[in-house]
């Protein structure tokens, strides 16, 4: 339900959705009531709850709907299930048909209930875990692309559910840094889940050695679920590890992004208005063209490498570790970089679609006896997911309104789930091991990533300049509210961003007063 009451600024002051939750909305009346000027400082467990177990949930998540497949493909799944012609590329397309139907399904669930996301990810991770222990049951397409499909479901509450996270715990200037900082799980979760994936591939017993991989890293992820459940809290005032007084800090520091609500009503207007934003279609088309190529390296990387003349084991390491680290020393360079030049993210976005480009080309020009140029044309591939990062974080500060930024985060992750739907269809079985027709896609892609983000910008700068020359000097002062009202309504104070900052891994001190 909703409260009103007077403002400096149109709409209604937002209570929480859920009005039994009386410590919610008591925290929310003191955010808006009382004059309290604090320090707020993210200790060590604080960050272990509402980082890294996100971090955590996101590398099991990409670890088990992509790569763990990948390694099952050198180690007989393919063989032990009669898997033919087409039916490996629709075993990644049907995975992201449910993930599709999912983000969709889940964005509209976390903005009825935002107060649950906690318990959101928890029984998400549950349920999937056990998904991917069911896998060794399967004994035919049929059963495994169930399996799939129900496995993208499950896996589809990460980004939704994320992206209210970010914006409801962080301000802005410290989104791009906790945005890129889950992402981060994918490279470190490849790394150890290489290293992992060796040792099982070593174990010759009775039961088959694909089958060892879902029972190990299900049952890790089944373990993780419970620690889910104890350490990821809901919101601010039911995270245990904070006080009375911490929780009011928590709620009241993340006022200025004026993205924050708590208001569970669906609005219809602003369902329309997130359709014809033109910073929806940027998204959708950015994640469409980020993930398009990601199929390369989550599904098909493993025979590719192999294809080189490698043994199973030997591609087990060599296509993912040295990957890994090309991968996580990417973003750990361009984000420093990006916190000492913040004027200069839009030509890193561009920057790092370059080496891909120049790898895919390698890869596929160059004859399959180069083993060593084909193989340093696949390492160039791994830079290009630092381009999704870098723009990632602007989706959770430049939306506001809960309905928009709920349909939103659908729109864009149903886009990222479309590229992975469309990618792996590229992977002609016939075109086995040279793929000419993905490669000329993966070119494609990372060609227009170098476009997308210059488009973007130009408009971002334009819609901020047409805001400025509207607004007079007073209404630069006004004191933002908690209101649900979107950034198109919210046109005087609300300027979008464009260049964010990154802060230091375990938090940053922030000093708010609430007047």
């Amino acid at each position: 339900m909703t409260e009103s009451r007077s403002s400096p600024t149109e709409g209604n002051i937002i209570t929480p959705a859920n009005s039994n939750d009386s410590s919610n909305k008591h925290h929310y009346e003191m955010a808006e009531e009382h004059e309290t000027t604090a320090v707020f400082v993210f200790t060590a467990k604080e960050v272990l709850s509402v980082d890294f177990c996100p971090q955590i949930a996101d590398f099991y998540s990409k670890f088990l709907d992509k790569t763990l497949l990948n390694y099952a493909s050198i180690f007989g799944i393919k063989e032990a299930l009669g898997l033919e012609g087409s039916d490996y590329s629709w075993l990644g397309s049907i995975f992201y048909i449910g993930y599709m139907i999912g983000s969709m399904v889940w964005a509209k669930l976390v903005q009825r209930w935002p107060g649950h996301a906690g318990k959101f990810i928890a029984g998400a991770v549950c349920a999937w875990s056990i998904i991917v222990l069911l896998t060794v049951k399967c004994t035919n397409f049929a059963g495994i692309a169930t399996i799939r499909f129900f496995l993208g479901l499950c896996e589809s509450i990460i980004g939704p559910v994320f992206v209210i996270i970010t914006s409801n715990w962080w301000t802005r200037p410290e989104q791009a840094f906790r945005t890129a900082f889950w992402l981060s799980g994918t490279p470190i979760g490849n790394f150890f889940g290489g290293i992992l994936s060796y040792a099982l591939g070593l174990i010759h017993g009775s039961i088959a050695t694909w089958k060892i991989f879902f029972l190990f890293f299900g049952s890790l992820s089944l373990a993780f679920s419970f620690v889910l459940m104890y350490l990821m809290p809901d919101n601010q005032s039911n995270a245990r590890w904070l006080d009375e007084r911490q929780k009011t800090i928590a709620i009241e520091r993340v006022r200025e992004n004026q993205t924050v609500t708590k208001d569970s009503e669906w609005k219809w207007h602003q369902f329309w208005e997130a359709l014809r934003d033109p910073q929806t279609v940027f998204f959708f088309v950015t994640a469409m063209g980020n993930t398009m190529p990601s199929t390369f390296a989550s599904q098909f990387s493993s025979q590719i490498v192999k294809g080189f003349g490698f043994t199973a084991i030997q591609t087990t390491l060599i296509s993912t570790c040295p990957a890994a680290v090309i991968q996580l020393l990417t973003f750990l360079v361009f984000s420093y970089i990006a916190s000492k030049h913040n004027n200069i993210r839009l030509y890193l976005s561009i920057l790092v679609s370059i080496p891909p480009l120049i790898g895919a080309s390698l890869l596929h020009t160059l004859p399959t006896t180069n083993t060593a140029g084909r193989l340093a044309g696949y390492f160039l591939t791994y830079t290009h997911s630092m381009s999704f990062t870098l723009s990632a974080g602007l989706m959770a500060s430049n939306y506001a309104g809960n309905t928009k930024k709920s349909t939103a985060s659908g729109i864009i992750f149903a886009g990222w789930a479309a590229g992975l739907i469309a990618g792996p269809q590229f992977f002609l079985e016939r075109e086995a091991p040279t793929y000419d027709l993905a490669f000329k896609m993966l070119m494609g892609c990372y060609a227009l990533m170098v476009v997308l983000p210059i488009l973007q910008l130009i408009w971002y700068k334009y819609e901020n300049a047409r805001r400025d020359k509207l607004c007079d000097e007073s209404v630069a002062n006004t004191r933002p509210e908690f209101t649900d009202e979107t950034d198109f309504e919210k046109w005087r104070t609300f300027r979008y961003t464009i260049l964010l900052y990154f802060d230091h891994i375990l938090g940053t001190q922030a000093t708010k007063s609430i007047q």
